[in-house]
């Protein structure tokens, strides 16, 4: 007999975001469900394009690495970043958003917070550009309040208040301009599973 798993179930066990699921289908890494839900085997592969994707791998590099795994040239996490740092260097508010949703939906947020956002939040606290910090912290910021509005679980978003926090913590840390954060963000995020920006 076979057991049969709900999407959010999945989600949940595997800590990826329900786009996550929608992209990998897109990108013929996983088939979609049945009516039932997702098969054993369909969710041994879920966990397999999981730990592929911890690697920082595009999606496109991780389907070469399973199914012609002679030409997988392997990118990995410092190419995600130089990324994201271009977007905050050359970047639109827009570019950025798109690109950080991209990370989100195609790997699992634990991941991009982890081998993504500290490392550059800690890159930019050495760095002597506030500009691109303002950049990052807006980007987050409206990053989280997304999350927010797709009813994400409080542990997706509560690494990117404490990145926020980190990033603003710097003594040199200035707005040298009106940037649009909105700052309802964090006020929100209080309401909302009572997350605190303390923890």
């Amino acid at each position: 007999m076979t057991l049969f798993t709900s999407a959010t179930v999945v989600c949940r066990m595997t800590k990826i975001l329900p786009a996550t699921l929608k992209c990998w289908q897109f990108a013929s890494l996983i088939t979609p469900p049945s009516q039932q839900g997702y098969s054993e085997s369909q969710v041994a592969q879920i966990r397999v394009i999981c730990a592929l994707s911890s690697s920082g791998d595009t999606l496109s590099e991780i389907r070469t690495l399973l199914n012609d795994s002679w030409q997988y040239r392997h990118s990995g996490w410092e190419c995600r970043r130089q990324e994201f740092i271009f977007q905050l260097v050359s970047g639109t508010d827009e570019t950025r958003a798109r690109y950080l949703w991209q990370l989100y939906t195609s790997y699992r947020p634990e991941d991009v917070v982890t081998y993504l956002l500290i490392p550059v939040a800690d890159w930019l606290r050495r760095e002597e550009k506030n500009i691109l910090r303002v950049r990052c912290v807006k980007c987050l910021s409206d990053h989280t309040q997304r999350l927010l509005k797709t009813r994400q679980h409080a542990e997706n978003i509560k690494p990117l208040l404490k990145i926020i926090k980190l990033i603003k913590r710097d003594k040199s840390f200035t707005f040298c301009h009106q940037p649009s954060v909105n700052r309802n963000a964090f006020a929100s995020v209080n309401a909302y599973r009572n997350i605190s920006l303390n923890h």
